[in-house]
């Protein structure tokens, strides 16, 4: 077993920090993902321009499969409505994968799913929005898109906290 390093604890101080996100309402699995793609794609801050593209992609998707959940389903039952708005809308996201800057597809079928999961678990201040729909989906886009990319910057800050304890140390 490898020696313990500045990483390993700057990693575990930082997720117990994060835990602080859940005082309002932040989903902290949602940052724990988008924290997993900084380590992941390339660990640098360069992860912003390569992840951000396909997140927005991803969660924008899945927005538009729940938009095409409820319209379908005025017209056939749940199930099929679903199956369909998940058919049209990973086809789209397989389509964006293909664009120069959008290729990530860990990072497009995560923000999918944490957008997809995160709405109907109502992992969101839905109250703030007022009843309204796209209040409410807009919300659900900020908390938990917002999350992933909060867990970005956990990436980029645990390499900086790691580094700062290793120049303490020399």
């Amino acid at each position: 077993m490898k020696k313990v390093n500045g990483l390993d604890v700057s990693v575990a101080v930082l997720a117990g920090v994060s835990c602080l996100g859940s005082l309002f309402g932040l989903p902290i699995w949602a940052l724990f993902i988008g924290w997993a793609w900084y380590f992941a794609i390339v660990a640098s801050g360069a992860v912003f321009k390569t992840a951000f593209p396909p997140m927005i992609a991803g969660s924008v998707l899945a927005v538009v499969a729940i938009v095409l959940i409820d319209q379908f389903a005025a017209v056939m039952p749940a199930l099929p409505a679903m199956m369909l708005a998940v058919l049209i809308s990973v086809f789209c996201l397989m389509l964006t994968v293909k664009i120069p800057g959008f290729g990530y597809s860990l990072v497009s079928f995560n923000a999918y799913s944490c957008m997809f999961a995160g709405y109907y678990a109502g992992n969101f201040p839905a109250d703030l929005a007022a009843g309204s729909y796209w209040g409410g989906l807009g919300l659900a886009i900020l908390w938990i898109t917002g999350a992933n990319f909060i867990g970005l910057i956990f990436g980029l800050a645990s390499i900086a906290l790691s580094k700062l304890g290793a120049a303490k140390q020399q």
